[in-house]
């Protein structure tokens, strides 16, 4: 789009009757070159029919935490029942927080159900989705209630000692608070979901969502995969690693023919996508058309390991918005997983499409 063309699109996005003559008077041009710019608006496929209907751009719908990381680096060697000297560090993480920022930095249009505290907290999630550009107009803020926190003891060499976590404010997001945004989620072109959401919300939205709107999941931890496993034949993409594939599926994972014979019991369910993280062995892509196991040359930089799985998810939906090919998808997925281990915080502030070139480039076999 010129310049002049975007200002007609804002026009006509505010005002849909708007007529030719008004375009014109309003931005001082001619209405013959009012007429030539919405010909070029139309033929770029932003706005269709009579009275302008305006095409808008497609998002992704994120369900689930956005809470706030707290992390205690200690100084010294932890003992029990001790002061330690630390250093501590907070910022705005949860996994779906995670998945759809990193979507956004690719340049996705993004919106996000969760529920936060009116909290200090819940100020800092308000202010870093506002800055990544997440739409959180459909969140819900709960009075009274403090935020999610997701609270880390570290050792002296970054090692995690122990972890505590509280999500307990997802449990305001029930069904009929779903049920409610039924127009929101089937408008989106791809929804995620988090599997630390209730049942009857996961139920919700697979309803609503059911020959759609396209799901995509993370199972991100083992007991969640578990959880998982009787819903697994109604999402588009399952990203699960080669131990949560295990809990999925039942079945041994433990080399590359166990991993294949997993993902096609996952296909057989009706899951019509599941990629699987080997870790330094890359990733295994299977549909029920093609099987590619695809890697990089293995990663040295490692800094932070924390936020390569929802880099990856990021990536993966960015190339199924954009329609990209298989290959191309899991090569961005790939690079934007190193690109999450080379960056000291869990989302990589540089994230963007030419990082991820620049490490394809460096890294393809």
């Amino acid at each position: 789009m010129t310049n002049k063309e975007r200002e007609i699109l804002e026009l006509i996005k505010a005002h849909p009757q708007i007529k030719q003559g008004e375009i014109a008077k309003l931005l001082h041009i001619s209405r013959s070159t009012v007429a030539v710019h919405i010909s070029s608006l139309q033929r770029q496929g932003l706005i269709a029919g009579k009275g302008y209907i305006v095409n808008e751009e497609p998002y992704v719908l994120g369900i689930g935490a956005a809470n706030v990381d707290v992390y205690g680096k200690s100084r010294i060697a932890l003992r029990l029942h001790y002061d330690h000297p630390a250093d501590i560090s907070s910022s705005v993480g949860g996994v779906m927080h995670n998945i759809i920022v990193n979507y956004a930095k690719l340049g996705g249009k993004t919106r996000l159900i969760s529920a936060y505290g009116d909290d200090s907290y819940g100020s800092q999630i308000v202010k870093d989705c506002e800055k990544n550009g997440i739409d959180i107009s459909d969140c819900l803020e709960v009075k009274g209630h403090s935020s999610g926190v997701f609270l880390q003891v570290q050792d002296e060499n970054n090692d995690m000692f122990l972890a505590i976590c509280d999500m307990s404010i997802l449990d305001v997001l029930n069904s009929e608070y779903i049920y409610s945004k039924a127009d929101i989620i089937t408008r989106a072109g791809l929804v995620v979901i988090d599997p630390s959401l209730k049942e009857e919300v996961i139920e919700a939205i697979i309803d609503i969502c059911k020959d759609k709107v396209p799901v995509y999941i993370d199972p991100i931890s083992d007991n969640y995969a578990m959880k998982m496993a009787p819903y697994a034949g109604n999402f588009e993409l399952i990203k699960p690693n080669r131990s949560e594939l295990a809990s999925l599926t039942g079945m041994k994972t433990d080399d590359l023919e166990g991993v294949k014979k997993a993902c096609k019991s996952l296909l057989a369910k009706g899951c019509r996508k599941v990629v699987t993280s080997l870790g330094k062995d890359g990733i295994l892509y299977m549909d029920e058309d093609l099987c590619l196991h695809r890697r990089f040359k293995e990663e040295k930089k490692m800094v932070n390991a924390s936020g390569a799985g929802d880099a990856l998810m990021g990536a993966l939906i960015y190339g199924q918005v954009n329609a990209l090919e298989i290959e191309e998808r899991i090569d961005l997925a790939l690079a934007a997983g190193i690109a999450a281990i080379r960056s000291e915080t869990t989302i990589n502030e540089n994230m963007s499409l030419s990082l991820l070139e620049e490490i394809i480039k460096e890294k393809k076999r």
